[in-house]
C-alpha cells in the first residue's frame, strides 16, 4: 500500500543505518514517496539498494567501529535513523550498534549531526528501568533470537549509562514487520495497555513515524512506545 502524502514537517536528508534490511527498505520507500533525500548505509552489497533518487546515495561502511568512514557517510544529513538488528549474517562486533555506540557518537559529532532515532523492541523497558521479564526471557534463548534480545537490551543499558549524551536521541520501542498494519501508529511514553495494541505496524508506517519524529522532536531523550491505536 503506498504511503499517503501529508503536511508534517520532515527532515531534508536522513542517513539510514541498516538500509538493506526490511525496516531500512521501508524507510527508504517512504523517503522516495515523500521526497526526502537519503544516504543508505550498508555494510556490503550496495546493489541491494535500488531506485536511488537524485540527491540520495548509498554508502558502504563495513564496520560501525570506523568513525571516520561513518562520519564521511553522515556528512550533510539532518538526522540518523537506525534500522539495525541481529541476523545470521551479523555475527561480528563491527555490525552491532551496542558495541559501537561511542564510535557512532564520535562520527555524528565529526559530521555535525546530533539527531538520532533508534529502533528497539516493544518489550524493552525505558532507559533507567530494569530489563522487562520478557526481555530477560528472550535473552536467555540460544541462537539469533537470544542474541537479538541481548543486543537490544544492551543499547537501552548504554543509553542509561550516558552513551549518546551529546546527541538528541529518541529510542523507538515498537513492533514492526512486513505484514504489520499500514496506518499511522500512535506513540506515548507509557500506555499501560489501555489505549494501544501490541499488533505490529508495517515497516513503511514505522519509517514514516521515525521521519516525522526526526524533525518534530517530540520525544527527545525519551523512549516512546509506538503501535497502532485500537
Amino acid at each position: 500500500m503506498p504511503v499517503k502524502p501529508h503536511s508534517a514537517h520532515l527532515p531534508r536528508h536522513v542517513a539510514v543505518v541498516g538500509a538493506a534490511g526490511g525496516l531500512g527498505q521501508g524507510i527508504l520507500g517512504v523517503c522516495r514517496a515523500l521526497g526526502v533525500r537519503f544516504t543508505a548505509i550498508v555494510r556490503s552489497r550496495p546493489e541491494r539498494v535500488t531506485a536511488v533518487p537524485a540527491g540520495s546515495r548509498v554508502a558502504v561502511v563495513p564496520s560501525l567501529a570506523d568513525a571516520d568512514a561513518l562520519a564521511d557517510a553522515l556528512f550533510g544529513v539532518d538526522a540518523v535513523l537506525t534500522a539495525t538488528g541481529v541476523t545470521a549474517t551479523s555475527q561480528d562486533r563491527s555490525a552491532l550498534l551496542s558495541a559501537n555506540m561511542d564510535a557512532v557518537e564520535d562520527a555524528m559529532l565529526l559530521s555535525g549531526v546530533d539527531r538520532i532515532v533508534l529502533v528497539n523492541t516493544l518489550l524493552a523497558a525505558r532507559p533507567g528501568q530494569a530489563a522487562s521479564r520478557a526481555m530477560r526471557f528472550f535473552g536467555s534463548f540460544p541462537g539469533t533470537m537470544g542474541r537479538g534480545a541481548r543486543e537490544q537490551q544492551a543499547v537501552v543499558d548504554a543509553l542509561r549509562q550516558g552513551t549518546f549524551s551529546s546527541l538528541r536521541w529518541t529510542l523507538v520501542r515498537a513492533a514492526t514487520g512486513a505484514r504489520g498494519r499500514q496506518e499511522p501508529p500512535v506513540a506515548c511514553v507509557d500506555w499501560g495497555g489501555s489505549l494501544n495494541s501490541w499488533w505490529p505496524v508495517a515497516y513503511e508506517s514505522l519509517g514514516r513515524w521515525m521521519l516525522e519524529e526526526a524533525a518534530g522532536n517530540r520525544f527527545v531523550g525519551e523512549a516512546p512506545l509506538v503501535s497502532w491505536g485500537r
